[in-house]
C-alpha cells in the first residue's frame, strides 16, 4: 500500500502539470476562435437582414447602372444627323433621370453610412470602457495566479524532495525497525520517528493537493476572464471595422458622385442646346427639362404656404396673400365675377389663350424623372392670356426663372368643398394685381417667354387642394 501511494500522487501531479502546460494552449485557441465565432455571428445577422429587406440601396444602384448602359448602347445607336429629333433627347433625358437617381442612392447610402458610423461611435465608447474593466479583473487575477502557482512550485517541489530522499533511503517499516534495533526502548523511539514523518509527510501532501485545488479553481475563473477579454476584443474590433468599412463607402460613393455630377451637368447641358433646337424647329416651345432643382424647390415652397392659407369663399373679404392690395379688391358685383362656393360649375375652364390649342408639353413626367405639372400652349409673344374661370387674383410675381412672370387665380371651391386655383406662366407682362376680381375669359397677362422657357408659350395649372391635376380633363373651348 504504501509503494503505490507515491505512485497514485506522482501520476496525479503529472496530470495536472498537463493540464498547466495545455491551459496557455487553450487559451491561445479560444484567443484564435474568438474572432471567426464572432464574425460567424455577425455573418449570420447580416444574412437575416438582407433577407428580410425587400430592396436594398446597393440592388437599387446595380439596377440602374444596367439600365445606364442600356441608355448608352441605345444613344450612340442615333446617326449624328438624328441628335435633334425629339427621339434622341428623350433617351439622353431618360439616361439624365437615371443618373439623377443613381446620385441620389449614393447620397443615402452615404447618410446611411454616416448613420451607422455614429450609431457605432456610441457603441464603441461603452464597449471599451467594458473592455478596460475587464482586462483589469483579468490582470489582477493574473497576477493572483502567478502568485498562487509560485506557492504551489514551492510546495511541490519540497514535496518532490521528500519523496526523493524517501526513494534514496529506502523503504522504512515496523519491521525494519524491530529486527534492527538492539533493545525495546530503540525500538519504540524508532516507531516514533517513523510516526512524526509520517504525519510531516501527510500533512505535506495534503498541502500539495490543497494548493493544486486551489489553483485549479483560480485557472478556471482566470480563463472565464481571459474568454470575456477576447469576445469584448473581438466585438469592439469588429465595430472598429465596421466604422472603416462605412468610412470607405463614404469616400467611394463621394468620388463617384463628383464623377457623375461632371457628367451630368455635361448631359444636361447637352440636352438644353439641343432641345433649344428643336423647339426652334418645331415652334412647339416649353420649358427646359433640367431646371436647378433648389430654385424649383423655393418656388413650389412659396406657392404651397400660399394654397395652404386660402380662406373658404364665405370667409373672403380680401385677397389672402401677404402681397394683398385692399385697394385693388372688386368685390362680386355680377354672376361673372367673386368666387363659386359649392358648385361644380368652377371646373368647368375655358383656354387659357384663345385660339391656341396646339399642345408642346402635356401634364405628366419626362424622360428624366421630374414633373411637369401644367399643359404647355405655344403662341406667339404678346398672345392673349385670359383667366380659366371667374376669381380672384392671389399670387402676382415677377421671376428670372421657373415660372418667369407668373399670376395665380383662386377660383372658389366645388361640390365637394374643394378649393380651385390657376396658375398662368412665362408671361411677357402681367396685366391684373394681387386681390383683383377677374371674370371668366377676362384678358390677365401678355404670353412670352420668361423664365425657364425655349420660347414663346402660356404653361397653365390647375390647382384642387394643393394638389396639381391635369387641366386637360376641364378645359372647354
Amino acid at each position: 500500500m504504501k509503494t503505490t501511494a507515491p505512485k497514485k500522487l506522482i501520476a496525479i501531479i503529472l496530470s495536472f502539470l498537463l493540464i498547466l502546460s495545455s491551459a496557455g494552449l487553450s487559451a491561445y485557441a479560444d484567443e484564435k476562435d474568438a474572432p471567426s465565432e464572432i464574425q460567424a455571428e455577425q455573418t449570420t445577422e447580416s444574412k437575416i437582414t438582407k433577407e428580410e429587406a425587400q430592396k436594398t440601396l446597393e440592388d437599387q444602384r446595380k439596377e440602374l447602372e444596367k439600365k445606364l448602359e442600356e441608355s448608352e448602347r441605345l444613344l450612340s445607336a442615333f446617326a449624328d444627323d438624328a441628335k435633334t429629333t425629339a427621339e434622341y433627347i428623350d433617351a439622353l433625358d431618360e439616361k439624365i433621370g437615371y443618373l439623377n437617381e443613381e446620385l441620389n442612392i449614393l447620397d443615402k447610402q452615404i447618410s446611411q453610412a454616416r448613420s451607422k458610423i455614429n450609431e457605432l461611435n456610441k457603441q464603441i465608447k461603452p464597449l471599451q470602457n467594458q473592455l478596460d474593466i475587464l482586462e483589469k479583473a483579468y490582470d489582477e487575477a493574473k497576477e493572483e495566479f502567478d502568485v498562487l502557482n509560485d506557492e504551489f512550485n514551492e510546495t511541490y517541489n519540497a514535496y518532490c524532495m521528500r519523496l526523493r530522499a524517501m526513494y534514496i533511503s529506502g523503504g522504512t517499516s515496523v519491521l525494519a525497525a524491530l529486527l534492527t534495533s538492539k533493545d525495546l526502548s530503540q525500538f519504540i523511539n524508532r516507531i516514533e520517528m517513523i510516526r512524526a514523518v509520517s504525519r510531516a509527510d501527510a500533512k505535506l501532501l495534503k498541502k500539495v493537493n490543497a494548493k493544486m485545488e486551489k489553483i485549479i479553481t483560480r485557472q478556471d475563473g482566470l480563463n472565464e476572464k481571459k474568454a470575456a477579454v477576447l469576445k469584448a476584443r473581438g466585438e469592439l474590433d469588429s465595430k472598429k471595422s465596421e466604422i472603416e468599412k462605412q468610412q470607405k463607402t463614404i469616400e467611394g460613393n463621394q468620388e463617384a458622385i463628383a464623377t457623375k455630377k461632371v457628367s451630368l451637368s455635361e448631359m444636361r447641358a447637352q440636352s438644353d442646346k439641343l432641345f433649344a433646337e428643336y423647339s426652334a424647329k418645331t415652334q412647339m416651345y416649353t420649358e427646359f427639362r433640367n431646371e436647378d432643382e433648389e430654385l424649383v424647390k423655393s418656388v413650389d415652397e412659396e406657392i404651397d404656404a400660399l394654397l395652404s392659407g386660402l380662406k373658404s369663399p364665405d370667409e373672403v373679404t380680401t385677397a389672402p396673400d401677404a402681397e394683398h392690395n385692399p385697394d385693388n379688391y372688386s368685390s362680386p358685383d355680377s354672376e361673372d365675377s367673386g368666387l363659386y362656393s359649392g358648385s361644380n360649375a368652377v371646373l368647368n375652364l375655358t383656354y387659357p389663350a384663345p385660339g391656341h390649342y396646339s399642345v408642346s408639353q402635356e401634364f405628366g413626367h419626362y424622360r428624366n424623372g421630374r414633373a411637369h405639372t401644367g399643359i404647355d400652349f405655344p403662341m406667339p409673344t404678346g398672345s392673349k392670356i385670359v383667366a380659366a374661370q371667374k376669381g380672384i387674383v392671389v399670387k402676382v410675381k415677377r421671376l428670372n426663372y421657373s415660372y418667369g412672370y407668373y399670376v395665380m387665380v383662386y377660383h372658389g371651391t366645388d361640390a365637394k368643398g374643394r378649393k380651385i386655383v390657376t396658375l398662368y406662366a412665362h408671361n411677357s407682362s402681367i396685366l391684373v394685381s394681387v386681390g383683383q376680381s377677374v371674370k371668366k375669359g377676362q384678358q390677365i397677362a401678355k404670353s412670352g417667354s420668361t423664365g425657364n422657357s425655349t420660347g414663346p408659350h402660356c404653361h397653365f395649372e390647375m390647382i384642387i387642394d394643393g394638389a396639381k391635376v391635369n387641366p386637360k380633363n376641364y378645359l372647354s373651348k
